[in-house]
């Protein structure tokens, strides 16, 4: 029989603690008619055997976390999370430039605040149904980072541009023999992405130095030429959308006249063709008569409208195909007109994307003119910058 203690003994501890419901220290002794038996006294505690747990190859020194170890399944919760499909690598260039676009460049690229929202807000989400527009945005947004960028970065961020620009292209091209009144509106608006990268990407080359600025100028005409047939396509459904407003009502109304020095110049462009005209037969003075006079409506219109920027895109669109060959061939008078033509670039100097484009132009256009020219272009290179 088990030995007489201070406590009361029952089968599973002393009676007084059991009653206080407390844990019971009072170690209990073997009986003496089990320990003859052999048998397990009930009055013995069970001494638990404590083991260290030991570390596998494939175990972690470190805490699972409760969303590792509780993964749901078809089959309730699971302990491993290895079996769970797997979130692709992210691709952070690509979330670098989407950023940049949503929160800095989309401002740079819309001419009015009301279209600022479709910019920062409707594009990229386009962009998610039609992957040509996202690959635009995104090589607008290296470009823009390359800008104020050390040559290294600079030259890997216009690297990325052309990659963007080139998916961008090769996507769009399919889309452009379908255009209907679903995607109307986003090819309309890809269209002017199209044309700021044309004048974005010359800039911020790394061997703009080594380049041929106004045959940059010609490309990007030539696009402007190409791209005027798909948004003719697409103005009727355009004109007629949600965004009818924003993309076909503009304030084209001329509220001040052209500085005065600025008229002087436009006026002996003028004077200079129309002489030009009578005195040789094969001088076309009706073509750069077009161009001369949509040039200076397009001066009027953004004497007052700082942010019009898109109006320095809007005069190749009304080039005659007869003065691009002309230009291409080097020209002299066709030159003359687009030295002109640097006075509006250079009024939206500001705009990252046009920045530079005035002086390099003009420089140019100065190189290729001989003596017998070069004095009708002296005040505009002047008034750009450049010292003659």
């Amino acid at each position: 029989m088990p030995s007489r203690r201070s406590h009361r003994k029952s089968r599973y501890g002393c009676v007084d603690c059991k009653r206080r419901r407390v844990k019971c220290d009072e170690r209990q002794p073997e009986c003496t008619n089990c320990l003859n038996r052999g048998s397990e006294c009930l009055y013995a505690p069970r001494e638990v055997e404590w083991v260290q747990p030991t570390h596998t190859a494939s175990s972690s020194s470190r805490p699972r976390s409760p969303a590792a170890s509780s993964t749901p399944s078809s089959s309730g919760w699971i302990a491993r999370s290895d079996a769970q499909p797997q979130a692709p690598d992210l691709n952070l260039s690509d979330m670098e430039l989407l950023l940049q676009w949503c929160s800095s460049t989309y401002a740079t690229m819309a001419h009015d605040q009301r279209v600022e929202h479709i910019y920062q807000y409707i594009l990229p989400k386009e962009g998610l149904e039609y992957p040509f527009v996202l690959h635009g945005l995104l090589a607008l947004s290296a470009l823009h980072l390359a800008r104020p960028s050390d040559p290294a970065a600079k030259a890997r961020y216009f690297s990325t541009a052309l990659e963007h620009q080139n998916r961008a292209l090769s996507l769009f091209r399919p889309v452009i023999s379908n255009i209907n009144r679903d995607n109307s509106h986003t090819i309309f608006a890809f269209a002017s992405l199209l044309l700021q990268l044309a004048f974005a990407i010359p800039p911020c080359s790394p061997l703009t130095e080594t380049h041929d600025c106004v045959q940059d100028l010609i490309q990007a005409f030539t696009l402007c030429r190409g791209l005027r047939d798909i948004i003719a396509a697409s103005w009727q459904w355009v004109s007629e959308g949600a965004l009818a407003d924003v993309f076909t009502q503009v304030d084209d109304t001329k509220h001040w006249p052209l500085p005065e020095a600025v008229e002087a110049a436009i006026f002996q462009l003028k004077y200079l063709n129309e002489s030009r005209g009578r005195r040789f037969v094969d001088h076309d003075a009706d073509c750069y008569g077009a161009a001369i006079n949509h040039l200076k409506d397009m001066m009027e219109i953004y004497q007052d409208k700082p942010r019009r920027v898109e109006l320095a895109l809007r005069w190749p669109f009304g080039l005659e195909p007869s003065f691009l060959k002309l230009l291409k061939g080097h020209d002299p008078m066709a030159l003359v007109v687009v030295a002109h033509y640097c006075l509006v670039l250079h009024h939206f100097r500001h705009h990252w994307w046009m920045e530079g484009w005035s002086f390099r132009v003009a420089h140019s256009i100065w190189d290729q003119l001989d003596e017998t020219w070069r004095p009708c272009v002296s005040w505009v290179v002047k008034e750009v910058g450049l010292e003659v």
